[in-house]
């Protein structure tokens, strides 16, 4: 009895036993299963984290911002792109001195000497920066003392102003200032170093201090350079279609934006310590009609800007969607297919204008093609509250756009350009500036590297070279 009662409490701890780990193997499961879930979702959350850190820092992201491509493109021109057999030779009134070089009288190879006839002629160049010395005109002006009043009588000059004496007799000509806004403000150098490039270049000695007091009597109200910028101005807010976007920027240590309305001949820059609707009237003006192409911030919401038509870059709208995605993947559920359904559609109707621009579809497909994306994006946003609060909130936000047409307007006008990328580049060298230079000191300063700027940019775009059109706004310039 007491053996058979032994072997039974053996069989039933057998049993709990088997029954514990077979407890245990199913918790283990679980267990695996949850920490492969938290790895994937520790992934995309590092990806998500990255992907943050990158626009908050854009401006020192790398080149590459994934894993390198396994077979790119070799660099240089493609096959049978462009002539690159020789250098361009230089034209021929451009040449300043020709020299004769006596033939060979012995061959190197053989040693056989040569009759010095030579049957044809291989032209070869130098060329050679000239040394240049700085022109210093001096004016002996007469002073006459008056008779009546005992005071001095100046001569006067169309070339010289009516106070340059003393300190301020030695003053800077026109192209000389050209030169140095050129510098600057179009090829990016900083100023602390624009008078060593003139000193080295073209012997010419002249201070940081000198150059920042020329820029701004030639920026003042009523100069030529004014009028330029009231009239780059003046185009912008007419134009039929308008970039628009900013960057952070800084007066004297405190926050300001450099903000920046753009069309296809025409650039204009603004610099505010403020980042409200009210800027942004003033760089558009109130009578603005025209269709302005941006981002999706809030400022172009405003109640100001009811009457003015709107078109949200798809570039800032696939970005946003491509957030919502990061943040679904390894989550369970229907997020990430319908992030994922929405980004195609926006995406596949980026790539239906880059065929209209390429001509690879006629504008009856092109409209065709649109009205169907038009149609899934419409299905996609008037969904019912989704579980999602990313998704919905992405919806919401995007589903007002879309009820104006600010989303897709380039589907039923192809002459409205999809993205932002125009005022986008336009700012790239802002960017630079704002690095090299340290932004500005003072508000006059900011208003006179806007207004520079935009002279210059506009010149580019025109096909014209900034620094002949900042000599001819500076010669016409009265002396002040």
């Amino acid at each position: 009895m007491a053996e058979e009662a032994t072997r039974e409490a053996l069989l039933q701890q057998n049993a709990d036993q088997a029954a514990q780990i077979a407890l245990l193997i199913k918790q283990n499961s679980e267990l695996t299963a949850q920490i492969k879930l938290l790895i994937e979702e520790n992934a995309g959350l590092k990806k998500r984290i990255e992907h943050l850190e990158r626009q908050v820092k854009r401006y020192v992201a790398p080149h590459s911002r994934e894993q390198p491509k396994a077979d790119p493109k070799p660099p240089g021109r493609r096959a049978g792109q462009g002539t690159f057999t020789f250098k361009h030779a230089p034209a021929r009134d451009r040449v300043t001195r020709i020299i004769d070089v006596e033939p060979a009288n012995i061959c190197p190879s053989c040693q056989t000497p040569l009759d010095g006839a030579a049957y044809k002629t291989d032209l070869a160049w130098i060329t050679e920066l000239p040394r240049v010395q700085p022109e210093i005109t001096q004016y002996n002006v007469p002073v006459t003392l008056c008779p009546s009043c005992g005071k001095d009588v100046r001569g006067e000059h169309p070339d010289l102003c009516q106070n340059q004496r003393g300190a301020t007799a030695h003053r800077l000509g026109p192209r000389l200032i050209a030169v140095a806004q050129y510098l600057h403000h179009g090829l990016g150098l900083s100023e602390r170093k624009v008078p060593d490039a003139l000193h080295s270049l073209c012997g010419v000695e002249v201070t940081q201090g000198a150059l920042n007091q020329a820029t701004t009597r030639t920026t003042a109200a009523g100069t030529p350079m004014a009028t330029a910028y009231q009239g780059i101005k003046a185009a912008v807010q007419v134009a039929p279609v308008v970039h628009q976007d900013d960057t952070g920027w800084r007066i004297h240590g405190v926050q300001a934006w450099l903000q920046v309305a753009c069309t296809q001949q025409h650039v204009l820059f603004q610099i505010r310590t403020r980042h409200t609707h009210q800027q942004l009237l003033e760089l558009l003006g109130e009578a603005f009609q025209g269709t302005l192409v941006a981002d999706r911030y809030n400022v172009y919401d405003h109640a100001a800007f009811k009457t003015v038509t709107h078109h949200k870059c798809i570039h800032h709208v696939i970005r946003n969607v491509e957030e919502a995605v990061v943040l679904h993947q390894g989550r369970p559920g229907q997020g990430t297919l319908y992030a994922t359904r929405l980004l195609q559609a926006f995406q596949d109707a980026h790539a239906l204008h880059r065929l209209l621009r390429r001509e690879e579809i006629t504008l009856e497909q092109y409209r065709g093609a649109g009205y169907a994306i038009q149609t899934r994006v419409t299905r996609l946003l008037n969904r019912v509250t989704l579980q999602s609060k990313v998704n919905e909130r992405l919806r919401t936000g995007l589903l007002k756009h879309h009820q104006r047409g600010n989303l897709l307007r380039f589907l039923e006008d192809p002459s409205i350009p999809p993205t932002n990328n125009a005022a986008e580049r336009a700012l790239r060298s802002g960017v630079i500036a704002r690095k090299i230079s340290q932004c500005s000191k003072t508000q006059r300063g900011a208003d006179g590297y806007a207004m520079i700027k935009s002279v210059i940019e506009t010149a580019r775009r025109q096909a014209q070279h900034p620094l002949d059109v900042l000599v001819g706004l500076q010669a016409r310039a009265a002396p002040r």
